[in-house]
Parts: structure tokens; sequence; C-alpha cells
């Protein structure tokens, strides 16, 4: 045999012995194999520091509530 018709024929077998894979059963869904990941430690300061700023932001706007409260009640 030839080498140019080795290298064809050697893929033409291997593309035959290859298959499609069983369809899933219906009645048993697949088990996740992975579980979710940890939250790591950079994730859980950044987490912290969005909470402080969301508090931040909460007293300033409080605060600012307040004051213009104040500024209504001493212009009446």
């Amino acid at each position: 045999m030839s080498r140019a018709l080795l290298l064809p024929f050697a893929l033409a077998t291997l593309l035959t012995a290859c298959s499609d894979p069983a369809p899933p059963n219906p009645e048993r869904p697949p088990v996740p194999k992975a579980s979710p990941a940890p939250a790591s430690p950079i994730t859980a300061t950044a987490n912290a520091y969005k909470d402080a700023a969301r508090e931040a932001v909460d007293a300033t706007q409080a605060q600012a509530a307040e004051q213009a409260r104040a500024a209504e009640q001493a212009a009446q």
C-alpha cells in the first residue's frame, strides 16, 4: 500500500470507530459533579468594603434628610 493511501485509510478507520454517545436517560437526570467554589479571601474582603460603603451612603443620606428637615423647620 502506498503512503498516499495509508494516511486517508488510517483517518477513515479512526473516524468510523468513533460513535455518538448514548442519549441520556430521561427518567434519571444527570447529577452535577462540581460544587460551587468557596468565596476567596479577596472576595470576602471586597464584600466587607462594599457593605461598609453602603452603610456610609445610608448614613450620609439620613444625615442630609435630617439637615433638610431642620432647615425647613427653621424657615417656617
